[in-house]
This record gives structure tokens, sequence and C-alpha cells, in this order.
């Protein structure tokens, strides 16, 4: 008896099931592997926090200054290689994260983890400020020291745009690096993931000049930023 093969019309039928069901799977194994990435991320990044603990115990209860406060916080790290993330392993370990240094230049001003006292034009902190003392935050598990960010500095979603201290600052320099958000670094040495537009703004990237924009590189406008009074929650160490 003479074996049946499969007719032109079976293979097509056969073919485009299996597209279908990769159109289908592809993103859901994608999803999985980004958030595979994201739960290595948030490890890392606890330990950035036990490192600040550490270091506010070796330097008076104060926190670093901006400038250079990776370099400042490597000795007590394991490796530096704490400070990547898998989801962006082009980024060198000093790069991938902002410090959040306030901003002076609205009343009441913001304070981050920096003293106020030393400022530049527009009311923009000095990175080589001190920092400010462990006692001085008010509600740490709620207050952002470093979210995931394109620049070395962060600030809240009021600082002007544009870059500043020579490409290190950006208030707007947000990140969706795992799945449409990032993971953020909170004074009690906790990470959460979150989504720019909980905790800043419906920014989706900043362009070369450092101009916030949205998803297809239109500058945002002013109904794109969270509520004041959200944003401080995060953001203004005092409040």
């Amino acid at each position: 008896m003479r074996r049946r093969g499969f007719t032109l019309i079976e293979l097509l039928v056969v073919i485009a099931i299996i597209a279908i069901l990769s159109a289908i799977l592809f993103p859901v194994f994608s999803k999985a592997r980004e958030k595979a990435r994201q739960i290595t991320c948030t490890s890392n990044m606890r330990q950035v926090g036990l490192a600040v603990r550490m270091y506010l115990q070796d330097w008076d209860e104060r926190y670093p200054p901006a400038s250079y406060w990776k370099t400042r916080l490597q000795p007590y790290m394991k490796s530096v290689d704490l400070f990547k993330c898998p989801s962006r392993p082009q980024l060198p370990w000093y790069y991938g994260h902002g410090y959040n240094i306030g901003y002076a230049g609205i009343y009441p001003p913001v304070y981050g983890f920096i003293e106020l006292t030393s400022l530049l034009p527009g009311g923009i902190p000095n990175p080589n400020a001190p920092g400010r003392s462990d006692a001085s935050i008010t509600s740490p598990s709620s207050k952002i020291f470093a979210p995931e960010w394109d620049r070395c500095n962060a600030g809240p979603p009021v600082g002007p745009v544009g870059l500043f201290h020579g490409g290190a600052t950006s208030y707007w320099a947000v990140c969706r690096v795992h799945n449409g958000g990032s993971n953020v670094l909170f004074a009690d040495g906790h990470v959460k993931f979150m989504r720019p537009e909980q905790y800043h703004s419906n920014t989706d990237h900043i362009d070369a000049n450092g101009i916030p924009v949205d998803e297809n590189g239109n500058p945002i406008g002013p109904d794109a930023v969270v509520e004041e009074q959200i944003w401080r929650t995060y953001w203004d160490t005092n409040y």
C-alpha cells in the first residue's frame, strides 16, 4: 500500500498554524526572559542598598556626595558588576542609575540626598555638596534614592530640561528597561519595579539634548507630569 504524503494545501495550513503560534508565544517568552533579568537586576540593586547602609555607618550617618557616588560605594561592594543590569550589558558599571540630588529652583525646594547649600545656576545642586544625614530623611521607605536612569544624577519632574554637569545630570532621563518600567532603589534599601508614570511622568526617554519625549519622539507636555503631591512623596526627602 502506497503511503500518502502531505498536499501543498496541508503544508501551507501547518506553516500558517506554526506562524500564528510563534506570533503568540514569542512575546510571552520575551517577557518571561525580561522578567528573569528584572529579578537579577532587583537583587543587584538590593546589594547597592546594603552598600549605602554600610557607607552611612562609616561616614557619620551621611550619604555620599553625588560626584562619583558609585565609586564611593565601590569599597562596600563584592563586585562592581552588581551595579550592572543584565538587560543593559553594554553599559559600564558607573552608568545606569541616577542619584536623587533634589532641586532648589522651585519653592519649597525639593531635597534629595545631598545638601542644597551649594547651588549652580538655575537651582541645580552642586554634585560636590556634602550628603545629607540619614536622620534628616523623612519616610525613607517611600523616598527614591536611585532609580534605573539614563544619567548619573536624577531628580523630580520639575527640574529644567537638558543635560547638566557635563551630561551627568538629567531630571528627565527615566528608563523603561524591564517591560515598560524599571527598578527603583529606596532609602531604606528595598527595591521596587515601577513605571515612570507612577513616580515621575509619562516621559519615554530623553533625546540627545536631554529633552523629554514620548514613545514617538515628540516633546512631552506639562500634563505628562504626575501630580506634585505624588512626585514629592517619592523625590522630596523633606516631604
